[in-house]
C-alpha cells in the first residue's frame, strides 16, 4: 500500500508595496523578496518602466535582495514632469505588482541617514526624525538652493532666519511659516497645587509644575506670577528650548516661603507662557491647618445614648482641651484633657425622670443643645460650639 502527500509549495512576499521615486537625475534603491512557504522560490522580475534597471532580474532562493536604479534621463521626463507604471514579479509562489510613481524634480538633497529631499514636506519629515542634523542642513548653501530651485515664496526671511544665531528657534519659525506645523503650545498637567501645613511650621516647601509641549517645537515662555506674590520663588524666569532636553514634558521648581505669609490661606496664579490661558496657568494654594479642629461622632443622639467629640491637634504640642454643656442631660466623665496629636473625648446623654414626664406632657418631639469646646495653647484660647439634636427617632 501506497500514500501519497503533498510538499507545501512556496509563497512570496515583497517587502514593499510601492516603488516610489522624486529626484533630479538618478535614483537608487532596494527591496527583499522571500519566500514563506515551502519548497525553493524561483522568479524574475518584468518592467516595463523605461529609465528603471532592476538586479538581478531572475534569481533562485528563499531570499533575494534587488536593487533598482532610475535614470531620469533616459525616461524622458522633464523637470516637474511625473510618470507611472508598473513593475511585474513572477515565481512559482505567485505573483506580485508593485505600482512605480517617479517625478523629476528640480534639486534633490541626499543625507548621510539615506533620506533624499526635493521639497519642504521631505524636510519637515528629516527633521521630525534627526532634529540635529537638520538643523545643520538648514544653514547649508545646498539647501538654500533647494528653495530656489522650488521657488520659495519667503527667501527674504529666510535669509533672516538663517542669522539667528539660536538655530533651534530660527528653523521651528520657519516651518511654522511655511505651513508644515503650528505654533508650539505649552500646556501644565496639574492645574492646582495645594500645600497644607501645620500652624506654627516655618519650613520652605517645595514644588514642582510639570508642563506638557504641544510638539518638539521650540520653546522660550516667560513665567508670570499675577499678583507678584513674594512668598513665591521660581529658580528661573523663563522656561527655555533646552529645559525639556529632548522630550515633551519638565517640571519647572519653585519654593514658598512660610515666613513671608502672614495668613493662614494664600493663593496665586501662575502663568507659564506668553499668552496666558487656561490650558497654561496653574493655581497654587497655600493653607495653614487649624490649631485644633473638633467635631462630633454624629449629629443627632437618643434619648438615652453616648457620642465622642473627636479632636484633632494640628499644632506638634500638647493642648488642653475644656468641655462643658449648658444641659445637665449632657454628661462628661471630666471637664478637663490633654490632647496630643488626636483625642476622643466621650460624653452620655441620660435624661432625668423629671425632663422625661416634661417631654411626655408638651409631646415634644426633640431638643437642641451645644457643647462647647474650649482649647488653651501657648497662652491663647479658642472656643467652638458643637450644636447637636436629642430625640427619639
Amino acid at each position: 500500500m501506497t500514500s501519497t502527500f503533498d510538499l507545501p509549495l512556496p509563497v512570496i512576499s515583497i517587502s514593499i508595496d510601492s516603488i516610489d521615486i522624486e529626484t533630479n537625475d538618478k535614483y537608487e534603491g532596494s527591496f527583499t523578496v522571500k519566500n514563506t512557504g515551502g519548497g525553493t522560490l524561483n522568479g524574475y522580475i518584468l518592467s516595463r518602466c523605461p529609465g528603471l534597471v532592476f538586479t538581478p532580474t531572475q534569481w533562485t532562493g528563499n531570499s533575494q535582495t534587488v536593487t533598482y536604479t532610475f535614470n531620469a534621463a533616459k525616461a524622458g521626463l522633464d523637470t516637474g514632469q511625473s510618470m507611472e507604471s508598473h513593475v511585474y514579479i513572477s515565481s512559482n509562489g505567485g505573483e506580485q505588482i508593485l505600482t512605480v510613481t517617479a517625478k523629476l524634480t528640480k534639486m534633490s538633497i541626499a543625507t548621510s541617514e539615506g533620506h533624499i529631499i526635493t521639497n519642504l514636506q521631505d524636510f519637515y519629515q528629516y527633521a521630525n526624525e534627526h532634529p540635529a542634523a537638520a538643523r545643520r542642513l538648514f544653514v547649508d548653501s545646498e539647501f538654500y538652493m533647494l528653495l530656489l530651485a522650488i521657488g520659495y515664496e519667503h527667501m527674504e526671511i529666510y535669509e533672516s532666519l538663517h542669522k539667528d544665531p539660536n538655530r533651534e528657534r530660527a528653523m521651528d519659525n520657519f516651518l511654522i511659516l511655511s505651513g508644515l506645523k503650528d505654533k508650539t503650545t505649552l500646556s501644565i498637567v496639574d492645574r492646582q497645587l495645594e500645600f497644607i501645613k501645620k500652624p506654627y511650621e516655618t519650613e520652605m516647601a517645595y514644588g514642582n509644575i510639570i508642563v506638557q509641549k504641544s510638539d518638539n517645537g521650540y520653546v522660550e515662555a516667560p513665567i508670570t506670577i499675577h499678583g507678584n506674590s513674594q512668598w513665591i520663588n521660581f529658580y528661573a524666569s523663563k522656561l527655555i528650548h533646552s529645559d525639556f532636553k529632548d522630550t515633551l514634558a519638565t517640571a519647572v521648581h519653585f519654593s514658598i516661603d512660610p515666613a513671608l505669609i502672614k495668613k493662614s490661606y494664600v493663593r496665586e496664579l501662575v502663568t507659564i507662557g506668553a499668552e496666558p490661558c487656561k490650558e497654561n496657568t496653574v493655581e497654587i494654594v497655600y493653607r495653614r491647618a487649624a490649631p485644633a479642629v473638633s467635631q462630633l461622632d454624629r449629629a443627632s443622639y437618643r434619648y438615652e445614648d453616648k457620642g465622642i467629640i473627636k479632636v484633632a491637634n494640628n499644632t506638634g504640642m500638647d493642648i488642653k482641651v475644656e468641655v462643658s454643656c449648658p444641659e445637665s442631660y449632657v454628661r462628661f466623665s471630666a471637664r478637663s484633657y490633654l490632647v496630643g496629636s488626636y483625642g476622643e473625648i466621650p460624653f452620655k446623654i441620660k435624661l432625668s425622670a423629671f425632663l422625661n414626664a416634661q417631654l411626655f406632657f408638651r409631646k415634644q418631639p426633640y431638643m437642641k443643645t451645644s457643647i462647647e469646646v474650649k482649647v488653651t495653647m501657648q497662652g491663647q484660647i479658642y472656643k467652638k460650639n458643637l450644636p447637636l439634636i436629642i430625640g427619639e427617632w
